[in-house]
């Protein structure tokens, strides 16, 4: 809905109507006031306890439920428009995420994320999982560059943080519904009840479907699309002021047919190496959307489906010791099931590929926060983890002589544990430091005896890691709302095995310098925000698919290395502007210089000095908004934005192949009518109006590709 409040919808309403001369007077003083247009102060929980985002020091991006729902962003996904120096894409149905260059590509069973995602505090470990629908969210938090000290493992790139609404004290309700082309269909409704003056209840509920983006080519069995449900179960017992204890339960289905790929030939002419698994010195050449988005290979005619479940059950107890501290235990329970059937080409030959499985995870945090206002503010915790994964699967090469299949059956075992804490000490009423610190141990464990074979080899392995991280921090308050800021502060992402082998590799290591300034300018008007940022990384963890003597389809795996010690440097500005009450200007530019050290991908090339994947040298966005306030009271809001992204690569690093992505534009519109009662709405949208087709994943013989140009209409209610 429109960002403009509904007191001053209301009152610049009435003044479009007769009144008596004194009423109009007084009004219009009240106008005057409104017109300055302030902007609302955000409150976070980015550093575990609540304060300002204008006043936390660190790069952050808030993102509020209501702005989501208008932009469409049912999934992570649609953060990739929204946040600068921030890539998140797919790959075979599971989620990709890259802050900053910083990405991990290994989405199976043995691999993490570099990113640390949480819903409600509670971390989410497997990729299919984070995938889940966004549901009734309140904000997310994205936090860019390293964050070892509070999130602790694999957060070298960052943490996305879901923060959804929770039960209050009033009845009320709101219903969604849209649709578009592709068949899309999106339902969500909302409900909170408060039951009695202890007990509050808050339900969600949410449909999403669509076909798939994709021309079918030769091909008549389903291509990759969305057909995905979810709901979620808040309750809330307030026993004091001080004291409360929030249930949910918490479900998703990602449905629809399974992952599906275009060949490399619809964006890259070049010549076949690996039997068509890869191309020398590929070349782009846009041939147009239509075969961009063809399927032109022809899969195996055995079906496609993604069932994957994930089901929740969280817990976070509040109470207060005194002035002494605020104590919080957040327990959260994770079981996902995962059951897809992926198509694509692999060694020139249809490849469709079966997981079956599933995974548990358990997490507690016990936390304790400094109580009131004193010069020593503090947090301090401890963490547990423990996950364990059991992964069924194939990959079916169809050739014109017998089947060959590669069958996987791992059970994994992941443990860690953590102490944490940070303190900031603010030494007069401008100047602040912060100190935090972070050990970790993390232990994994894996037992697969097929790992590629029918009869094995095998294998049987087991790494442990332990890492301390550090921050140092200092702001500094300039005037009553601009801060500078600056940081030091390291990552840590746990070492692991390969499912082929159980070969080990190395954790990898980011340490950060970052400065920045934050702050409220033209009579709070303006908000902006700017950081520079300097990365010393180390043992990059880097995956592709590699083959063992003569490359046939029946000796190939994933396998992850520490390829190699990289820098990365850049700027980032954020902000918006409320030129006046009815016209608001949103920005951000993000600028990224990642580059290999001394690396050496395999025995022939030479990737030293070169541009690491996923960090295009800039990224920026530019929207308009303007409302129009009508004689009855309802408002019509037209949006207009564009996003510009610069070229980036995605590789192969065995084979030494780079795929450039040229730059690109994506832009999107918008009208949204309000009625005066601020009870209903209407929307239409068209998102990239330009049709760019991007390149987000990268799988032997094919690309992953992002969505085309899309439009509908949206409609809500609310009581």
């Amino acid at each position: 809905m429109p960002s403009q409040t509904v007191a001053n919808r209301r009152l610049r309403a009435a003044l479009a109507r007769p009144h008596h001369a004194l009423i109009l007077a007084s009004l219009c003083a009240a106008t005057a006031a409104a017109q300055d247009g302030p902007i609302q102060e955000v409150i976070v929980t980015a550093q575990k306890t609540a304060q300002p985002a204008s006043k936390t020091p660190l790069a952050l991006s808030v993102l509020g439920g209501g702005d989501l729902r208008q932009s469409g962003a049912t999934n992570a996904v649609a953060l990739t428009e929204l946040a600068p120096n921030v890539q998140i894409t797919t790959d075979t149905g599971m989620l990709q995420v890259a802050i900053r260059g910083v990405v991990s590509l290994d989405t199976t069973e043995k691999g993490d994320s570099s990113t640390a995602f949480n819903v409600d505090g509670a971390y989410v470990g497997r990729t299919e999982a984070q995938l889940g629908s966004f549901l009734d969210l309140d904000r997310i938090e994205v936090l860019r560059g390293p964050q070892g000290t509070l999130y602790g493992r694999n957060a070298t790139a960052g943490a996305i943080n879901l923060i959804t609404n929770k039960p209050g004290k009033k009845l009320e309700g709101r219903v969604d519904v849209e649709i578009g082309d592709y068949a899309s269909r999106h339902v969500e409704g909302v409900v909170n009840i408060p039951v009695n003056d202890t007990l509050a209840l808050r339900a969600a509920a949410l449909a999403v479907s669509h076909k798939t983006y994709l021309n079918p080519g030769p091909n008549t069995i389903g291509l990759d699309d969305r057909d995905d449900k979810a709901g979620r179960l808040h309750a809330l017992f307030t026993f004091s002021p001080r004291t409360s204890w929030l249930l949910t339960a918490e479900r998703s289905n990602t449905g629809g047919n399974g992952a599906s790929t275009v060949p490399l030939t619809n964006f890259f002419i070049g010549t076949p190496i690996s039997s068509g698994n890869n191309l020398a010195n590929p070349v782009y050449v846009d041939r147009g959307a239509t075969t961009q988005l063809t399927a032109a290979a022809r899969y195996a005619d055995v079906g496609s489906h993604r069932d994957n479940v994930a089901t929740s059950l969280r817990s976070e107890f509040k109470t207060s010791l005194g002035n002494l501290a605020d104590l919080t235990y957040q327990f959260a329970r994770l079981n996902a099931s995962v059951d897809q059937l992926n198509n694509g080409i692999y060694f020139g030959f249809p490849m469709y590929n079966t997981i079956n499985g599933n995974s548990s995870q358990r997490t507690h945090e016990i936390r304790l926060n400094s109580a009131g206002e004193q010069a020593l503010s503090w947090v301090a915790g401890v963490y547990h983890f423990d996950e364990r994964i059991f992964r069924l699967s194939t990959y079916n090469t169809v050739t014109p002589g017998p089947l060959i299949t590669l069958p996987f059956s791992p059970n994994i075992d992941n443990r860690s544990k953590a102490a944490f804490g940070q303190l900031t000490y603010r030494v007069d009423e401008q100047l602040r430091l912060t100190l935090g610190a972070r050990t970790t141990r993390d232990e994994k464990s894996g037992h697969d005896p097929l790992s590629g074979g029918p009869t094995g080899p095998g294998y049987n392995a087991h790494v442990d890691s332990s890492k301390s991280n550090f921050r140092l921090a200092a702001d500094y308050d300039l005037a009553p709302a601009v801060m500078v800021y600056g940081s030091v502060s390291t990552g840590y992402k746990a070492g692991g095995f390969n499912d082929t082998t159980g070969s080990p590799y190395k954790p990898e290591n980011i340490k950060s310098l970052e400065a920045g300034i934050k702050g409220r300018f033209w009579g709070n008007k303006l908000r902006l925000s700017a950081a520079a940022f300097h990365y010393d990384y180390k043992d990059m963890q880097l995956t592709s698919v590699v083959c063992t003597g003569t490359s046939t389809a029946s000796n190939c795996g994933v396998l992850t290395t520490n390829a190699s010690n990289s820098t990365i440097q850049g700027v980032e500005v954020e902000g918006n502007l409320n030129v006046t009450a009815d016209d608001r200007i949103n920005f951000s530019l993000g600028t990224s210089d990642g580059k290999f050290k001394k690396y050496r991908p395999n025995t022939t090339d030479d990737w030293s000095g070169q541009r690491i994947d996923r960090a295009p040298a800039y990224n920026a966005t530019l929207s308009y908004v303007r409302t129009f306030v009508l004689p009855s009271g309802a408002t019509v809001q037209g949006r207009v934005g564009t996003r510009l992204n610069g070229a980036y690569f995605i590789s192969d690093s065995s084979n030494g192949v780079r795929y450039r992505q040229p730059s690109y534009r994506k832009s999107d519109i918008g009208v949204t009518y309000t009625s005066p009662t601020q009870s209903h709405y209407l929307q239409a949208y068209v998102r990239n109006i330009e049709n760019s087709i991007t390149l987000d994943s990268l799988v032997p013989s094919g690309f992953g590709i992002g969505a085309p140009r899309t439009f509908g209409l949206r409609a809500g209610t609310q009581f």
